[in-house]
């Protein structure tokens, strides 16, 4: 199938199962910025595995085509499809997707589709690919979009002791200034996912720098 067709198909087997209640709580859940067809997170990552089993995967640019087309369309469950069917399979992905990672950051932003594609599909990439780390993410922390801002400090998330610690705190400081809710919770975030591995580090780090209040309490939960 072409990406039009293939987006088609799954949009037709999401419906058939949609479930307006929910739906209403979950659009809710996103300030209704998004509707959706009421499908429950694993109810969905069964369909859309189920969907992949039976219709394959696209590769390459068409594949790009498809996460492209799945962000445009209407209910957030097709957007999910993209970290759905991509995570398990990233580590496969070739370098030219973080191009394509890095566009979506931008699509229909909020805080549930920044925080899969920032750490959990852009992030192994540049894991992978170290020499692309600089150049994306300095981008994303300059960027006037705070979206991209959450996506610069949050990317390393899943790193623990491959993290490049200097450029986490790097990125959390430049950006202590902001105002944005979800730019100041994205670093407590980070410095708490790194107080896992180097505790000590970050509690160095908060004491010695000015953060915004709820950045600092965020990084210091899982600090005794």
């Amino acid at each position: 199938m072409n990406p039009e067709a293939y987006l088609s198909t799954l949009t037709d087997c999401y419906r058939q199962v949609a479930n307006p209640r929910p739906a209403t709580t979950m659009s809710a859940y996103m300030k209704n910025n998004f509707p959706f067809f009421g499908i429950k997170t694993p109810e969905r990552r069964l369909l859309a595995a189920g969907f992949v089993q039976e219709h394959g995967l696209p590769e390459g640019k068409v594949l790009k085509q498809l996460c492209r087309l799945c962000f445009s369309a209407e209910q957030r469950e097709l957007h999910y499809f993209v970290n759905d069917v991509l995570r398990k399979r990233v580590g496969s992905l070739s370098i030219d997707f973080l191009d394509l990672f890095e566009e979506l950051i931008a699509q229909k932003s909020w805080w549930d589709t920044v925080d899969f594609i920032a750490p959990y599909l852009a992030g192994p990439l540049l894991l992978r690919f170290p020499e692309t780390m600089i150049p994306y993410t300095q981008r994303w922390i300059e960027s006037p979009d705070f979206w991209y801002h959450r996506a610069a400090i949050i990317f390393q998330l899943d790193y623990k002791e491959k993290t490049n610690v200097d450029l986490l705190f790097e990125y959390i400081e430049r950006r202590a200034d902001s105002k944005e809710f979800f730019v100041q919770k994205a670093g407590g975030w980070a410095l708490r996912q790194y107080a896992r591995v180097n505790p000590e580090a970050v509690r160095a780090f908060i004491e010695t720098t000015k953060l915004p209040d709820l950045t600092a309490r965020e990084g210091l939960k899982r600090i005794g």
